[in-house]
């Protein structure tokens, strides 16, 4: 006796079939929605047109909802790839730079390397006076500069020396000082209208200064060594051309370069090399050796205890006009 075989296949269909064939009919009368729409808007011929085209257009590029997200698992794919080997991922700036370009990486600041410690300040080949060498090696011996760079001045041979706060030195230049010699400043000096100084007041103070960044009233970068007594270093000038301030700094004469109102004026390429990027970010220390007064007197007083610090009073440095002096 035979068995009743069971319902055909077609009878079991999943449930899934029927989902699908429900969203191709919802499809199929929102095309047709869309044709008739078309033809009612540009009429029958151009609407058959330009449904054919879009139907065309439609089987060259089946839509499929999930297109978007398989692209973009595809594109995380090539990107986790990429960082595996090591090279630029795909689709970004550095992947599509030539290849002769590097791509741009941040830079990791890396501490500067300590300095040799020195016994006595080493000038290599310059041959310096004798009140340079002793000053310079006063500092270095004392580390009267902690850690800050510093400068050396000699009046007598009108000679500034820029030294790493070691105490090597980074180059030298003839500069141009005050007309007067004397050490001293005067009271109130800084704050006389320059028409009213005195030839006698014209004097480049010497001492211990700590020097601090600033203006002039143009907003041109300077050095203050005192504020108060308007003295600072700046680039060299020429605003009163009878002064032949450019010929008097090249001159090989010392006394040629006496000629400002106190200030100190350094050859242009000398300051936007050396004191500009240092001493007109930070402070440094400058030391200028005294012409009248001996050196014990400045630097060595009440029995060899540490020189004054000449530092400026004022807690703000607004710019004063120096341009003249």
């Amino acid at each position: 006796m035979r068995e009743k075989t069971s319902a055909p296949p077609a009878a079991r269909r999943p449930a899934t079939s029927r989902e699908y064939d429900d969203d191709g009919v919802v499809q199929r009368i929102a095309r047709r929605l869309r044709d008739l729409l078309i033809m009612g808007v540009v009429g029958p011929v151009t609407g058959v047109l330009a449904i054919v085209a879009i139907h065309f257009a439609t089987a060259l590029h089946p839509i499929n909802p999930n297109l978007d997200a398989e692209a973009a698992r595809q594109r995380e794919a090539e990107r986790a790839l990429a960082i595996l080997e090591d090279r630029p991922v795909p689709g970004t700036a550095a992947a599509n730079m030539p290849n002769n370009v590097a791509p741009f990486t941040p830079q990791i600041p890396v501490p500067a390397p300590e300095l040799p410690t020195l016994a006595v300040a080493d000038f290599g080949d310059v041959q310096p006076t004798p009140a340079t060498r002793r000053m310079a090696d006063w500092v270095v011996m004392r580390r009267d500069n902690g850690r800050m760079p510093f400068m050396v001045l000699d009046k007598r041979d009108a000679r500034l020396y820029v030294f790493q706060s070691n105490g090597q030195l980074i180059d030298q230049t003839p500069v141009l000082l005050g007309s007067a010699h004397g050490d001293e400043t005067y009271p109130g000096i800084g704050d006389v209208p320059i028409d009213q100084v005195k030839p006698y007041q014209r004097t480049t103070a010497a001492g211990r200064f700590v020097t601090r960044p600033g203006l002039d009233a143009d907003h041109t970068d300077v050095v203050w060594l005192d504020y108060d007594a308007a003295l600072a270093m700046h680039r060299v000038i020429n605003k009163v051309k009878s002064e032949h301030r450019l010929e008097r700094i090249a001159s090989a004469n010392p006394r040629v370069r006496r000629i400002s109102w106190g200030c100190i004026n350094i050859p242009i390429p000398f300051f936007d090399a050396y004191i500009s990027p240092v001493f007109g970010k930070r402070s440094g220390v400058t030391y200028v050796i005294p012409e009248r007064k001996t050196f014990a007197q400045v630097f060595e007083q009440d029995g060899g205890s540490p020189a004054p610090v000449l530092a400026t009073s004022s807690d703000t440095l607004a710019p004063k006009d120096v341009a003249q002096r």
